[in-house]
């Protein structure tokens, strides 16, 4: 009777919990900030385009002022919430053949001295169930392989921040959405196409204490590289997706005193009474 009690409640305790930590939805504001950057053998510039804040499913295609070195640029950004929350931004963009000439041959792949494009994505509402455990994060790229003449590099890295965030960037638009650091950011993940992986995807973790809310960070880069003499040919795109998963779990949860104190009583009733039984033979 005491065994069926037990687990009578223990199992009342399990629906409670399901209950109390079951997830909700939630709104958040995204923000997304554009650059356009180069270094040597170009003078070293960058300009910052006027930063936006949108609702969480977007789709961007104009910038004040227009892009110099991309024409055609479209970024979407979509988001989910729970338990794994995710941040997903895909960027796609025409190389304007003039500012990227041909190579001197051998080419540098890779190298800094063509122009970049940097999106920064800001998302925060997002909340986990499992507050006050723990996270893994796992940042992926994909770059797409439609460009020829040319390779296209996507790189990308996720930082975690903490809610609310700093005031101030959603009416000023060259300001870039910050708050307070929630662990470490993960190492770039970058792919390459046409050519083969680098390291399409990264990791990071916070072991405990993490908070039921927080925002997601991304930094994108995308940088094109001519490898044929002829240029990069006209039509050709760059870009790719970069995503985001948080992926929570709830942390340790010791027994309730009553119910450890319950579980010990039954081995300790049983034990009292096959030694009473003994004593009465």
């Amino acid at each position: 009777m005491l065994l069926r009690h037990v687990r009578w409640t223990a199992a009342r305790l399990a629906a409670v919990v399901a209950v109390c930590f079951a997830p909700s939805s939630a709104h958040a504001d995204t923000q997304i900030l554009v650059e356009e950057f180069a270094t040597a053998p170009f003078p070293p510039f960058a300009v910052v385009y006027s930063s936006q804040v949108f609702p969480s499913s977007t789709n961007v295609t104009t910038f004040a002022p227009p892009l110099v070195n991309f024409s055609n640029v479209t970024i979407t950004v979509n988001t989910g919430y729970g338990a794994v929350s995710s941040l997903t931004t895909t960027v796609n963009a025409t190389p304007i053949p003039s500012s990227f000439p041909p190579p001197s041959f051998p080419p540098t792949v890779g190298g800094p001295g063509l122009p970049q494009l940097r999106i920064i994505v800001t998302s925060d509402g997002f909340s986990t169930p499992n507050g006050g455990g723990s996270a893994g994060i796992q940042n992926n790229v994909a770059a797409s392989s439609a460009i020829s003449g040319g390779q296209n590099m996507l790189t990308s890295s996720t930082q975690l921040l903490n809610t609310p965030l700093f005031p101030g960037f959603e009416t000023n638009s060259m300001s870039l959405a910050a708050g307070t650091i929630l662990g470490l950011p993960t190492p770039p993940a970058t792919d390459t196409r046409p050519s083969q992986l680098i390291s399409p995807v990264t990791f990071s973790s916070i072991p405990t204490g993490f908070p039921n809310t927080f925002a997601i960070q991304q930094v994108i880069n995308v940088q094109v590289t001519n490898v044929d003499p002829s240029g990069i040919q006209s039509g050709s795109t760059v870009g790719g997706s970069a995503s985001s998963l948080v992926i929570t779990s709830p942390a340790p949860v010791p027994a309730p005193g009553g119910l450890a104190l319950a579980l010990i009583a039954v081995p300790v009733l049983t034990l009292r009474r096959k030694l009473g039984k003994r004593v009465a033979c």
